[in-house]
């Protein structure tokens, strides 16, 4: 099993990737580029080569990944998180990245 990467504050993080463009988050997909991810691929991708590989051992699943990679940098997150809107993600992740 690859190493679970720790991303260091993650939440503020993940804002600053899902703001960098009006379309970096895009809910509806786990990947669609590298500038455009849901708020799980974005989590994958944040963690370069280590997140992808631990997306790779677990068959391709970007949530679980995601979730082992945010439960490693100190945030248990609920899978439901990953299948919700960009606007009531986007809430969260803000709400987080403030704290």
């Amino acid at each position: 099993m690859p190493e679970i990467p720790v991303i260091e504050d993650i939440h503020k993080k993940v804002l600053e990737a899902v703001t960098a463009t009006p379309d970096s988050l895009n809910m509806k997909e786990w990947h669609t580029c590298t500038t455009t991810h849901c708020r799980a691929g974005w989590v994958v991708h944040l963690a370069g080569q280590a997140g992808y590989a631990l997306e790779k051992f677990y068959w391709g699943d970007t949530a679980f990944a995601a979730q082992q990679i945010y439960h490693a940098s100190g945030y248990d997150i609920s899978p439901v998180r990953f299948y919700e809107s960009n606007e009531t993600a986007m809430a969260d992740i803000k709400r987080l990245a403030e704290v």
